[in-house]
């Protein structure tokens, strides 16, 4: 198997970023969720992908070999009259199903901790749907902990 390179993402990657976030709205949120809108990324995922390309205080990453077969997008929040700290968000992340349990997904946080830690932040978060499961199992490998519990109610 080729070599799996995570680089910042160019605006070359803008297609395959969408792609990517849309094969993680089909799988994750859409089947575990009937509340989020799986067309979003079809609809507004460019425009989200460039803006955030141009957000001083977002990265995307990708994975590539050399086509891209994951992503991960974080942000940064600098601290705040609530928030003693910096915080880094780590907002989106897929890799392809045939590309998982090869460390991708790991190397994809390694390189969001890296970017966040250069940045000052004090805490990374991010969310997970409480059934995906290996999504948990990889932030836990990672030393993401429990912090707190989103709960719903639809209406």
């Amino acid at each position: 198997m080729d070599a799996v390179e995570i680089r910042t993402a160019t605006a070359e990657d803008l297609e395959s970023v969408v792609a990517s976030s849309a094969a993680l709205f089909a799988e994750d949120s859409g089947t575990r969720d009937p509340l989020r809108n799986a067309e979003w990324p079809a609809a507004h995922g460019a425009k989200w992908v460039a803006d955030l390309l141009e957000d001083p205080d977002a990265v995307v990453f990708v994975a590539s070999d050399p086509a891209v077969v994951g992503h991960l997008v974080g942000t940064f929040s600098a601290p705040s009259d609530m928030w003693t700290v910096a915080r880094a968000e780590l907002v989106s992340m897929y890799v392809r199903e045939t590309r998982r349990t090869q460390g991708i997904g790991t190397r994809l946080v390694d390189a969001f901790t890296e970017w966040a830690k250069g940045r000052g932040a004090g805490r990374l978060h991010v969310t997970a749907y409480a059934t995906n499961n290996s999504a948990l199992h990889l932030y836990h490998s990672c030393g993401f902990t429990p912090n707190s519990i989103i709960l719903n109610k639809d209406l």
